[in-house]
């Protein structure tokens, strides 16, 4: 499905497989902690119907205004778009007196706008600052993070946040070129000191790509995060309502299969003691074992779902 629409060409992901698993109804309460362009609002809100509750959070104002226009024929009883990060779910729902939550959903993945506007600078292929971040009022960039670290700290971001093995190297020489004035700047410099590619060997992905990934998750704080979303999102949900998350890379669908698995088990204490003294309770059954990927037309169709990873849960009774 390609919603066009502000000059902007959009394709939920997974869509599909998303409208077959969330079964909502009408009446029922929906929140997307991250409505983007509103792809998948748009299909929350037709399946909860006029008597629907439709909650949205989304930090990026820009990415805000062009969901609002897409929702605006939407006639639900209750439509609340909220201008800030997922981290304030379960205050603003408590807030709001907000009942009836039948899915929590998460798309973890940038918009097209932030993508493609070379001033936001989250993209290596256009000229643009390095900024990198989602809400403009958030006092760290990615510049700040390059001139102000001392290079073990850069080193560490880029290891943790990018999974990049070329971490120390990397860190190294961005520390001896500074400053970088671009995203190009940095992009090439990256490329410069990358290793060759082994011969017969194609790579899919630009040297910098860890190093940007790792810079965006480090000035949004992404990471921290969204595991305290997740776990607020479980305390929201109704029995019988369901978690839904596309996460893009590992370091995201790592944390929320822990944060699901925990979520499943009756005693989360350390195994080094005999007697569960936790008290926890299973609060969630998993309903995709492995995750739900997109076939290779949908692929073809948005290369930019290519690593898309969706896992589903339902809040139980206990």
């Amino acid at each position: 499905m390609t919603l066009k629409q502000d000059n902007y060409d959009h394709d939920p992901v997974l869509y599909n497989v998303v409208e077959n698993y969330i079964q909502l109804q009408s009446g029922d309460t929906a929140i997307d902690c991250t409505l983007g362009l509103g792809g998948h609002s748009k299909l929350f809100a037709e399946e909860i119907g006029k008597e629907g509750t439709l909650v949205a959070f989304e930090l990026d104002e820009k990415n805000l205004e062009i969901a609002k226009n897409r929702l605006k024929d939407i006639k639900n009883k209750n439509k609340i778009l909220i201008n800030k990060n997922f981290a304030h779910l379960q205050e603003e729902v408590k807030e709001r007196d907000i009942k009836n939550i039948k899915l929590v959903f998460f798309d973890l993945g940038l918009s097209s706008p932030q993508v493609d506007d070379s001033e936001r600078g989250f993209s290596f292929m256009k000229e643009g600052p390095l900024d990198m971040r989602f809400d403009k009022k958030h006092p760290i960039t990615a510049e700040m993070i390059l001139s102000q670290y001392s290079e073990k700290q850069l080193a560490d971001i880029i290891y943790e946040y990018g999974e990049e093995r070329m971490s120390r190297k990397y860190a190294r020489v961005i520390k001896e070129n500074l400053p970088i004035k671009n995203t190009t700047e940095l992009a090439a410099l990256i490329a410069s000191c990358a290793p060759p590619i082994k011969k017969g060997k194609k790579s899919k992905k630009h040297p910098a790509t860890k190093v940007f990934q790792a810079l965006r998750i480090a000035v949004n704080n992404e990471l921290e995060l969204l595991k305290d979303a997740l776990e607020q999102a479980i305390e929201v949900l109704e029995p019988g309502g369901r978690l839904v998350v596309i996460s893009y890379h590992s370091l995201e669908d790592r944390i929320t299969k822990n944060v699901i698995r925990t979520a499943t088990k009756d005693c989360i204490c350390p195994p080094e003691v005999p007697i569960c003294q936790c008290d926890h309770k299973p609060q969630l059954k998993i309903l995709t074992k492995k995750p739900i990927a997109p076939d290779q037309e949908e692929v073809e169709q948005n290369p930019r779902a290519r690593s898309a990873k969706m896992r589903i849960a339902e809040k139980i009774i206990t």
